[in-house]
């Protein structure tokens, strides 16, 4: 109908309902299903998978997992790093959930801040996905030896790593430098 007032529009985002999906709650909802899996046993469950947290990270060179504890000082490393993981978890949900939210009229700024918190979790999935191809030794290309565990890495390392490039490229975003021009014209 002419003349009728439509909605007012929504302000641009550099954090739109995709990016949110996957770093504020798919991301953290990995990461404290690992803390979780580690923490309720790291020989025997780990996250969502069901698995062997420890023993079925990489191949073992007997072909069969040892049996017995794992060691002290495993064990304690184990959670050390568990607890990271889902300290980055709850970190990734409180900021993005308050540039959102305190920001929201401010793009600009929402992109600084979402800038500062994935550019460092883009570095770590590379260093990530690198580290653990190159730790694997030989059997990293012997595909058919690969537990459950160790493709959920690889591929839980892609989901998150390839839309934090495309963040970065500013694919279907707010990007300041290309699209604040249009609003400073006015």
């Amino acid at each position: 109908m002419k003349g009728a007032l439509s909605p007012p529009a929504m302000p641009p985002s550099a954090l739109p309902p995709c990016y949110w999906l996957i770093f504020g709650c798919y991301e953290p909802l990995l990461a404290l299903c690992g803390l979780l899996g580690v923490l309720v046993n790291p020989k025997k469950v780990s996250s969502v998978l069901a698995a062997q947290a420890h023993d079925l990270q990489a191949p073992w060179p007997s072909g069969s997992v040892p049996e017995g504890q794992l060691s002290l000082a495993t064990r304690v490393t184990m959670l050390q790093l568990a607890h990271v993981v889902g300290l980055l978890g709850l970190i990734n949900v409180f900021v993005l959930w308050a540039a959102r939210k305190h920001l929201f009229s401010q793009p600009a700024l929402q992109e600084k801040v979402a800038g500062a918190l994935l550019t460092p979790l883009l570095v770590g999935d590379f260093v990530h996905v690198s580290i653990t191809w190159w730790a694997l030794g030989d059997a990293r290309w012997d595909f058919t030896s690969w537990s459950g565990m160790l493709w959920a890495t690889f591929l839980t390392g892609f989901s998150l790593m390839i839309p934090r490039i495309a963040w970065h490229l500013g694919i279907g975003r707010y990007v300041d430098r290309r699209d604040g021009q249009a609003h400073r014209r006015f």
